[in-house]
């Protein structure tokens, strides 16, 4: 146990990724050292010299701290899926670790010159995500899909695949968990190729459902989830045969699936980005047609480095999941064994193991 307090400077919550993260850091990092919580209402939120060190969160891939503050010595933690520029890299120089929230994010932090990196993979709550039998007994084979609508996800590429499996497959049906809090990032789905979308007045199921007719999909054959809570998703995880995750780019390792394989499910998985660091031929389906997808930026400039899987592939991977069940309870097996590993223990460990 240290005797010097360490700050952490970000929020806890509950239904999005970075509040799901701090909470269990700050859960697992008060277990091992003297931590102090930092948020917008402490005293010390805006203090240039702390009376100890500083972990914080970046904004963005600029890596703007969400705290003014600054302490003995200052560490960070990012994802991002965007290049880095060089804001970045004048922020970076600012920290004596930045810790990226998957390899890929820490490579791309090298190849800008950022040297002070290490990577620190989000955990999996053992007690809440993990497996159990399914209690559904309607025979239909169940396609989850989850993380929160916008290009990068890929749902314009669930949706496109589903069209033709459900004309194909009468008894396959598509689970949706793609609440966004962002509305904003929503229209960008709209320069998928093949995708229509438009923003409605109406409830988040009301807007999905008209998203599905004007794709050409039967709502009727869709279960869209509202925000739910984390026991609530680990039930719906654990009713779906097949998880689906053609993700354009995860700056992390994708909470969402890892929470998903520690349920005991299969996925099909695009394998590039930060999901190498969780996923493998033995515990995932993967996607391994990928393009490369360069998303421009203003002055014609990269400003993002992505990949794309193909439909087709997709469709083929989730086929062979329907007609080979019993190796897809297999791949379910290993993942949860797999996930076991990622604790938020261990990520807490890795920080201080850091710090020091």
């Amino acid at each position: 146990m240290s005797s010097k307090t360490l700050f952490y400077g970000g929020r806890p919550g509950g239904t999005h990724g970075w509040g799901v993260c701090n909470r269990y850091l700050i859960d697992e990092l008060s277990k091992l050292t003297s931590l102090t919580p930092l948020t917008e209402t402490h005293s010390l939120w805006n203090s240039p010299a702390l009376p100890g060190d500083l972990f914080t969160p970046l904004g963005n891939h600029e890596f703007s701290p969400v705290t003014p503050a600054r302490g003995e010595r200052n560490f960070a933690y990012t994802f991002f899926e965007a290049e880095p520029n060089r804001r970045s890299i004048e922020s970076a120089k600012r920290f004596e670790v930045v810790f990226a929230g998957s390899t890929w994010c820490m490579d791309r932090m090298n190849a800008h010159g950022i040297r002070n990196g290490a990577v620190l993979v989000q955990g999996v709550d053992g007690q809440v995500f993990s497996p159990k039998p399914r209690t559904r007994t309607d025979g239909r084979f169940q396609i989850f899909s989850g993380g929160k609508f916008e290009l990068r996800k890929g749902q314009d590429l669930v949706l496109r695949a589903f069209k033709i499996l459900q004309d194909k497959y009468p008894d396959m049906v598509l689970v949706t968990a793609w609440y966004n809090h962002w509305p904003q990032l929503m229209s960008l789905v709209a320069r998928a190729p093949g995708m229509r979308f438009e923003l409605i007045n109406g409830s988040w199921v009301e807007q999905m459902e008209h998203v599905y007719r004007l794709n050409g999909i039967d709502p009727s054959r869709v279960m869209t989830v509202p925000l739910a809570s984390q026991a609530q998703m680990a039930e719906i995880y654990r009713e779906s045969d097949v998880g689906l995750f053609p993700n354009r780019c995860e700056g992390g390792t994708n909470l969402v699936l890892m929470e998903y394989l520690a349920c005991g499910r299969p996925a099909v998985v695009s394998a590039g980005t930060g999901h190498l660091d969780v996923v493998h031929e033995g515990n995932s389906f993967l996607l391994r047609q990928l393009r490369e997808l360069n998303i421009g930026g203003p002055d014609n400039e990269v400003a993002a480095r992505w990949i794309e899987p193909t439909v087709e592939e997709i469709i083929a991977q989730i086929e062979f999941a329907y007609h080979n069940r019993s190796v897809a309870e297999a791949l379910g097996r290993q993942a949860a064994a797999d996930m076991k590993l990622w604790t938020w223990e261990r990520a807490a460990r890795t920080i201080l193991g850091h710090i020091g």
